[in-house]
């Protein structure tokens, strides 16, 4: 039942991501959904966990959306993977674990992103600097998942919780 649940949250985050979560923008950012899916599992179930949610989170949004396969589901996968090494060292109950995990997930992603894009040379904009991005898109989308990820977090943690999601197949 686990892994049916987290499989439709997957696919219901993606779809959210790409139609109605488009409207939580302010001054042109957006949270990334998928970021705070992945994040919430990094810190309950460990890395490997998150990475494979990372990994099939990211090529649903490459195959339906992308201009390159893989670039998305690489970035967070190997972000998913990197945070979710401190799970064991983090009180679950907490709600600034969660903020700060996420912000440095979104700073972590794009940088991956923006390195993969420009050593395969798919830069959207090829003469914008990098303090540019860095201000105007990675940070204000940091704070930004910072806050929403600190709160759809509690959410996800009652979920994980629950009897239901106890039982393990494997």
């Amino acid at each position: 039942m686990r892994i049916l649940v987290i499989t439709v949250l997957v696919l219901l985050n993606v779809v959210l991501e790409a139609t109605l979560f488009q409207f939580f923008r302010i001054g042109g950012i957006k949270p990334d959904f998928v970021i705070v899916l992945i994040i919430a599992y990094a810190i309950l179930e460990g890395g490997a966990y998150s990475a494979a949610m990372g990994l099939a989170s990211g090529l649903l949004i490459d195959i339906l959306f992308g201009r390159m396969i893989g670039v998305n589901a690489l970035s967070y996968m190997i972000t998913g993977y990197i945070l979710g090494q401190a799970h064991e060292n983090v009180f679950k109950d907490s709600i600034l674990p969660p903020a700060l995990f996420n912000f440095a997930a979104v700073i972590i992603y794009q940088h991956l992103f923006f390195l993969i894009m420009y050593l395969t040379g798919n830069l959207l904009h090829e003469g914008i600097s990098y303090t540019y991005i860095l201000l105007s898109i990675i940070l204000p989308q940091g704070i930004y998942n910072a806050v929403v990820g600190a709160i759809i977090y509690r959410s996800l943690l009652h979920l994980n919780e629950m009897d239901f999601m106890q039982k393990r197949l494997y």
